[in-house]
C-alpha cells in the first residue's frame, strides 16, 4: 500500500523535508565499499546472473516496503517529488527513481542503467545529470549540492521507468550483497529475506563492521548480532533486533521515518517466520460473477429463514454419517487480495502476529474511521475483530494479547468483545463474525440466508433473537428503535463459496444479530451472518464464554435489557494489530502512520463523510455513512479502470486519486 500524499496530509514544508531526509538516510554509502570488500563482493558491479536469482527470492510485499520506504510511495513520488531529482543530504548525492544515488554511481553504471530514460533528453538535460555523478555531501559542500540540484530539478524520471530500473538493476545488486553478507539465507522465505535486503539497501551490508573508538553508540550492534543470528539459525531473534536498532535515530531528523520502517521490517520478518521457513502462497481469481447493477437491493430477513445448528445437531449427524450440514460444505475464505475486508489495506499484510490490545486502540481504530462512540448511550460499546485469536484474555490480570489470523466458516476464528468506554476495560470472547458453511452454501443453492456482514459501524438493540426453531433471549438485534430490521450492506456469492470483491453488493435488512454460536466449545458455529460468542442457550441458561460476554455488556437477567441500544465497531484484527503497533511502535504523531489506517466505511460520520456524499452526488448530503452512500461508493469503485469489484471503504489512495482534499490525517 502506497504511502500517502503528505499534501493530503496537512503537512507542513519542515514535515516534508523531514520524509525526504529519511528516504535519503542510507548508511550504505558510508560504509558499503569497506563491508563489501570484507566479503569480496561489489554494489557497482552489473547484475549478474547470481544477482538476479537472489532478487527473485525477494516477495511482493518485501519489494513494495522496500519501494514504499525508498520513494514514500507512488502518491508522494508523483505529487510531492513530482518524480524529479532530490537531494536528502545526509551523505547522500543527487537521487533519482527508487534511490538511485548518483553520489555513489560512476558514470558507465548511470549510462548503462538509465540508458532508456537518457535518450529521451536534450542535451543540456544529459550534461547536467552527468555533471552529479560521483557528488555527495559525504565530501562536498551544500553549496555544491544546492547548485546541482538546481540544474536537474525539472527533468522527470517517471515511476514506471524507476521501477524497470530498480528491478533490473538496482535490486538485484543489493539481494546478492545480502546473500553474500549473512549465512543461511536459503533457509528464509521471501518475506524474510526480502526484509534483509531492505536493510542492506539502508544501512549497507554492515553486519561484520565493528565497533570504532569514536562509534559512542555502537551503531552496527544489532547488525552484527542479525548476522549471529543467522549463523546459529536464530531466526526468530532478527525481529527483535531490528527494532531495538530505532535507538540509533532517537531525537534525530529521520527517527521518525526509520521507527516506522524498522517496525514494518520487523513485522513482515515475523509473518514470514509464522508461515514456516519454506515460503508459502496463496493464489485465487477474482469472481467470475458481478450482480447485473451495481448494488443488489432485496427485502431478505436471512434469520427469518434459518434453523439453529447446534453442537447436539452434528453429533446426531454424524452418529447417523450424514454429516453435510457443516462438513461438506466447503466454503473458503479468499485471500488477502481478493477478500473485501482486507484488500483494502495493501498486498504488505502479514499473519500469525501477536500483539497486545487495548482500549486507547480502540479509540484510535474509532477515531481514524470517524465512528461516533462518544454520542453513544452509557452502554458499552461492543467489538467484532474479524480474523483474531485469543491468547490472554481480559482475565489473567496482565495485557490482552491477541493473534492476527484469518477466518473460515467452520471454527469461530474472530473475537468480539465489550469496551466499557467509562472505566477504560476491556474484555474478549471467543466467536464468529463470518456465516458457517451451510450458510454460504445454502446462499449459492437457494438464494436463501447466507451472507458477509461489512466492517463498519452498526447499532443493535437487546431482544430476543428467533429464527425458524429456536429464540433466544436477551441477545443483540440489528435493529431500528422501532424494532424494525435495519438496512445494511451485505456480501453474498452465488457462482462459488467464497466472498470477494467482485461478489454481489445487496442491499437489505438481513437480521445479522449477536447471539451464541450454540456450541459450548469452539468446535463450530451456527450463523448466517450473524456475528456469534462461543456458547450456548440451553433450558433456560446462558452458558460458556456467550454468558460471560452478556455479564460484560452489563446484562444480570436471561432476558437482558429488551430494547437498550448498543454500538457495534467490526473491525479486522490486521487492522488492530496496526493500531496496536502504532501505540507500541511510538507513532502515533506520526501523520503517514496514521494515515494507514485513515477510512470512511459504513457507520462512519461528520463532515469528512459529508464531503464524500457531496462528491458523490447525493441528494440531501447528512454525514452518515449509511446504506445509500455505501452503495453510491461501491458503484463509483467498481468504475475505476483495472478494478476487480468493491469493498464500499474510502481510502486515502482512492481518495488522492480522485483529486479529493477533504481526508486529512486525524491528530492524536
Amino acid at each position: 500500500m502506497d504511502n500517502p500524499s503528505p499534501n493530503n496530509l496537512g503537512l507542513v514544508e519542515a514535515e516534508i523535508e523531514g520524509v525526504i531526509a529519511a528516504l535519503g538516510y542510507r548508511e550504505r554509502e558510508e560504509i558499503a565499499t569497506e563491508a563489501a570488500a570484507e566479503i569480496g563482493a561489489t554494489a557497482t558491479a552489473a547484475p549478474s546472473s547470481l544477482a538476479i536469482a537472489a532478487a527473485e527470492r525477494v516477495s511482493d510485499k518485501a519489494f513494495k516496503l522496500i519501494v514504499d520506504y525508498e520513494t514514500g510511495g507512488r502518491g508522494f513520488y508523483e505529487r510531492v517529488i513530482k518524480q524529479r531529482p532530490i537531494w536528502p543530504k545526509e551523505a547522500s548525492g543527487i537521487t533519482i527513481g527508487f534511490g538511485y544515488d548518483l553520489g555513489y554511481a560512476s558514470l558507465d553504471e548511470y549510462r548503462n542503467d538509465w540508458a532508456q530514460v537518457i535518450a529521451t533528453l536534450t542535451a543540456a538535460q544529459k550534461s547536467a545529470m552527468e555533471s552529479c555523478v560521483g557528488f555527495h555531501s559525504g565530501k562536498d559542500s551544500t553549496a555544491k549540492m544546492q547548485e546541482l540540484l538546481a540544474r536537474v530539478r525539472d527533468i522527470v524520471f517517471s515511476w514506471d521507468a524507476s521501477q524497470i530500473v530498480f528491478k533490473a538493476k538496482t535490486l538485484p545488486k543489493f539481494a546478492l550483497l545480502t546473500d553474500q553478507a549473512l549465512p543461511n539465507c536459503s533457509l528464509l522465505n521471501g518475506d524474510c529475506f526480502g526484509v534483509l535486503v531492505s536493510l542492506t539497501f539502508n544501512r549497507g551490508p554492515s553486519y561484520s563492521t565493528p565497533q570504532k573508538p569514536s562509534d559512542v553508540k555502537d551503531r552496527y550492534r544489532e547488525m552484527r548480532k542479525i548476522k549471529a543470528d543467522m549463523v546459529a539459525q536464530i531466526f526468530a531473534d532478527i525481529p527483535k533486533q531490528l527494532k531495538e536498532m530505532i535507538r540509533i535515530w532517537v531525537g534525530t531528523a529521520v527517527e521518525t521515518g526509520l521507527r516506522r520502517r524498522r517496525l514494518d521490517e520487523a513485522d513482515l520478518f515475523a509473518a514470514g517466520l509464522a508461515v514456516g521457513i519454506v515460503a508459502s502462497s496463496v493464489s485465487g481469481g477474482a469472481s467470475a460473477l458481478e450482480a447485473s447493477s451495481d448494488v443488489a437491493a432485496s427485502v431478505m430477513h436471512d434469520d427469518e429463514e434459518w434453523e439453529e445448528l447446534t453442537e447436539d445437531d452434528v453429533a446426531a449427524e454424524a452418529l447417523a454419517g450424514t454429516m453435510f450440514t457443516v462438513a461438506a460444505a466447503g466454503a473458503k475464505w479468499a485471500a488477502d487480495e481478493l477478500q473485501p475486508d482486507y484488500a483494502h489495506l495493501g498486498s504488505n499484510l502479514p499473519t500469525g502476529l501477536a500483539f497486545t490490545l487495548t482500549a486507547d486502540d480502540l479509540a484510535l481504530l474509532a477515531q481514524l474511521n470517524d465512528f461516533d462512540v462518544k454520542s453513544a448511550s452509557d452502554a458499552p460499546v461492543l467489538f467484532g475483530l474479524r480474523g483474531a485469536g485469543i491468547v490472554k484474555d481480559h482475565t489473567t490480570g496482565a495485557e490482552i494479547v491477541l493473534i492476527d489470523q484469518r477466518p473460515d466458516h467452520i471454527l469461530p476464528r474472530c473475537v468480539i468483545g465489550v469496551w466499557n468506554r467509562t472505566t477504560g476495560n476491556v474484555s474478549v470472547f471467543p466467536g464468529s463474525t463470518v456465516p458457517n458453511q451451510a450458510a454460504v452454501a445454502m446462499y449459492k443453492n437457494t438464494q436463501k440466508a447466507g451472507n458477509l456482514l461489512a466492517t463498519g459501524f452498526y447499532e443493535y438493540r437487546c431482544g430476543a433473537h428467533t429464527t425458524k426453531n429456536q429464540s433466544t433471549p436477551g441477545a443483540f438485534l440489528l435493529r431500528n428503535a422501532d424494532m424494525s430490521h435495519r438496512t445494511v450492506i451485505v456480501r453474498r456469492s452465488r457462482d462459488d463459496l467464497v466472498y470477494q470483491r467482485g461478489d454481489i453488493v445487496d442491499r437489505c435488512a438481513p437480521g445479522d444479530n449477536i447471539h451464541p454460536t450454540f456450541f459450548i466449545q469452539p468446535s463450530g458455529f451456527s450463523s448466517l451472518g450473524c456475528q456469534t460468542v462461543v456458547g450456548t442457550w440451553r433450558s433456560g441458561t446462558h452458558s460458556g464464554s456467550w454468558s460471560a460476554f452478556r455479564t460484560a455488556a452489563g446484562f444480570t437477567t436471561a432476558s437482558g435489557v429488551p430494547g437498550k441500544a448498543f454500538s457495534y465497531m467490526l473491525l479486522t484484527a490486521a487492522e488492530a494489530r496496526m493500531a496496536s503497533a502504532l501505540r507500541t511502535g511510538g507513532l502515533l504523531s506520526d501523520k503517514i502512520a496514521l494515515r494507514r489506517l485513515r477510512r470512511l466505511r459504513f457507520g462512519s460520520q461528520g463532515p469528512a463523510v459529508k464531503a464524500l456524499q457531496e462528491q458523490l452526488n447525493l441528494q440531501n448530503p447528512d454525514g452518515d455513512f449509511g446504506p445509500n452512500t455505501c452503495a453510491e461508493l461501491h458503484k463509483l469503485q467498481k468504475k475505476v479502470p483495472g478494478s476487480a469489484g468493491s469493498d464500499g471503504i474510502l481510502t486515502p489512495e482512492l481518495h488522492d486519486a480522485r483529486g479529493w482534499q477533504f481526508l486529512a490525517s486525524v491528530g492524536v
